[in-house]
């Protein structure tokens, strides 16, 4: 496939992407609360469902969907709760916030039988997840293995990396913050959405990719997630352990990408969890940071060459 080389990324994202996919999609609301986009083509291979990260958005995954596309793969994505054009559960809009992780999961359930399965072509049906949205994508297969086809998981969130403190004691940490009623602000260690660049610190490794994503947060508020809660970290964590102990429900392939260099989830949780798949492949994507599909066009021609490559097996 043919890449938009990153000297020309910003101008053809305005220029051609943005009114392909504007002209191709069809965007509602779940339940009146959870936003979506839908890019339905007639002749489509499958329907590739996409569950993001957090503190992302639909618009974030818009060149990947364009790629899907001229791929012949159907798309179909929400804004999870708490994120992008959706519900906030927080007060802080720029803080992700959520009760119970398993609503995640339930959500994008919901979205696929209640909106993708009539709305989409027939034909198989794909999952990709990245980081958050891969630990969503894990505890969808587990609670209903038969929905999907194959599922792709990029830079799961199967364990958090929190440094030297271990997760039992970050989880006790956060279980403590939230009994004192503290469980929707921040943590102490994180900060809010700055419009000054800091692409050295970021998740991408494609400067053109960032400055794409980062330009339209500026622009909207909606994109400005920038935190997680205490009641956030502490549900993540709980949901990372319940998810790594049911792995076994999962019957379907699964391609699993690790990014080289990633200081926000666990290599070693990752990999157990693909030792323990009945059909689980690993791929580890050398010059690349949490968000593999931000990495430069040296890096995406093979990562989407494996991504479409596995689809079509």
């Amino acid at each position: 496939m043919v890449l938009i080389p990153e000297e020309e990324l910003e101008q053809r994202m305005r220029g051609e992407v943005e009114p392909f996919l504007e002209k191709t999609a069809s965007k509602g609301r779940l339940r009146g609360e959870l936003y979506y986009e839908l890019y339905p083509l007639e002749e489509a291979k499958g329907t590739l469902v996409i569950s993001h990260g957090s503190t992302e958005s639909c618009v974030k995954f818009h060149e990947f969907i364009y790629y899907a596309l001229q791929e012949g793969y159907s798309c179909a994505i929400l804004d999870h709760r708490g994120h992008g054009f959706s519900l906030r559960e927080g007060k802080d809009p720029g803080v992700v916030h959520v009760t119970d992780f398993a609503l995640y999961a339930q959500d994008l359930h919901d979205f696929v039988q209640g909106i993708v399965w009539h709305a989409m072509p027939k034909g198989p049906l794909y999952l990709y997840g990245h980081s958050m949205g891969g630990c969503i994508a894990a505890d969808y297969l587990e609670r209903w293995p038969e929905d999907f086809d194959k599922a792709i998981l990029n830079a799961p969130m199967l364990g958090l990396d929190m440094g030297k403190l271990p997760p039992w004691a970050g989880l006790l940490f956060c279980r403590l913050q939230c009994l004192l009623g503290k469980g929707e602000e921040k943590l102490y260690f994180q900060e809010d959405f700055s419009p000054s660049k800091d692409f050295a610190s970021s998740c991408a490794s494609s400067r053109a990719r960032y400055d794409w994503y980062h330009g339209l947060r500026c622009a909207e508020s909606a994109f400005q997630l920038s935190a997680s809660s205490y009641a956030w970290t502490r549900e993540a964590i709980l949901a990372s352990k319940r998810v790594m102990s049911g792995v076994e429900k999962i019957q379907i392939p699964v391609l699993m990408f690790q990014a080289e260099t990633d200081g926000l989830v666990s290599p070693v949780a990752q990999e157990e969890f693909v030792k323990r798949l009945k059909q689980g492949r690993l791929i580890k994507v050398a010059h690349s940071k949490h968000e593999i599909y931000r990495s430069e066009n040296s890096v995406l021609e093979p990562y989407y060459g494996q991504i479409f490559g596995f689809l079509a097996e």
